[in-house]
């Protein structure tokens, strides 16, 4: 690694800011083939200031996060560091070898049938509307798709994943009916959205009248009117609550808008348009509550405005591993 003027070029290429460059030197540390001069520049840099050494420790105690762990494993991978290899006892190395196959298989199969089965489909940060035969739309969120079936008695909309926002045409003779994981949505005519989260779905009503149902055969629907919502698992169906927050609703503007709403909450719904992690280096920063509006045009800039317009530093490791404070 070349020096200049006495700095090592690492320390150059951050500007020198103290956060990025412990991260910085964290993740080249993890490397098996570190330089003695490289190591030599580390300690120099890391007495240089009480500061240095605290941010450095700071971010080592990061290193127990397994979600962190992995991210940065994969930094190191995509800007060629060899990491540190790590050695597994003969009686857990196959057992995890196997696990690890069968998950991606998994994974991979998983996201396949959805490739091949859905009509209408959008990657990470797009939108797309669809406008159906019977003159209602559909507007598909971040990373959502769907199956349309427009013939026959009913009207049917199958969820693959994701969420999707619905402005249905009044038909008495032909229910429309949505159909996720965890629940039927069945309505005349409305205004309203579904949102598949994995472990349970969320039906939210902007206007009109539309009955819930979850997969239980003796369960009885619940009914939801405008401004309401409920939240369906594998227990049923939840409570229904009032939506007394544009955030999760504002999206269809083209807009993530938020009133008194928590740091935690607002990058939870910019997480859904862009890859990678977020990283809390003060917890105390999850609860600050905030009011405002992002666009959603620029998905991969939405934390640095966040960012900006609050005076919250984040520190980017790279465009995918982001730690707040």
């Amino acid at each position: 690694m070349k020096q200049k003027n006495d700095t090592n070029g690492l320390e150059s290429e951050l500007d020198n800011d103290i956060d990025e460059q412990a991260v910085a030197w964290f993740v080249r540390l993890q490397a098996g083939n570190v330089t003695s001069e490289e190591k030599t520049s580390f300690l120099r840099w890391l007495n240089q200031a009480d500061v240095h050494r605290d941010t450095f420790n700071e971010i080592s105690r990061l290193w127990g996060d397994a979600d962190l762990l992995q991210v940065l494993g994969e930094a190191a991978l995509k800007h060629r560091i060899e990491p540190r290899k790590k050695t597994f006892s003969p009686n857990i190395k196959l057992p995890l070898a196997m696990a690890a196959c069968l998950v991606l298989t998994w994974l991979f199969h998983s996201e396949l049938e959805i490739l091949l089965r859905g009509d209408y489909s959008t990657r990470m940060g797009e939108h797309k509307t669809v406008y159906l035969d019977d003159g209602s739309t559909a507007m598909l969120n971040t990373d959502s798709s769907i199956v349309v079936s427009m013939d026959g008695p009913q009207r049917k909309v199958e969820l693959l994943k994701g969420e999707v926002y619905f402005e249905v045409k009044p038909d008495l003779s032909r229910p429309f009916i949505v159909q996720a994981d965890h629940s039927t949505t069945r309505v005349l005519g409305t205004r309203f959205f579904v949102h598949e989260k994995g472990n349970g779905d969320e039906v939210k009503v902007v206007s009109g009248r539309v009955e819930v149902a979850d997969l239980g055969p003796l369960k009885q629907p619940q009914i939801l009117h405008d401004r309401e919502a409920v939240s369906v698992d594998a227990a049923g169906l939840g409570e229904i609550r009032l939506l007394d927050s544009a955030l999760s609703t504002s999206w269809v503007n083209g807009f993530l808008v938020f009133e008194n709403t928590s740091l935690e909450s607002v990058i939870s719904q910019i997480r859904r348009y862009r890859s990678g992690l977020v990283v809390y280096k003060d917890n105390a920063l999850r609860e600050l509550k905030i009011n405002g509006r992002i666009s959603l045009r620029e998905s991969d800039d939405m934390l640095k405005v966040l960012g900006k317009n609050l005076s919250i530093k984040m520190t980017y490791l790279t465009d995918w591993l982001v730690i707040v404070g």
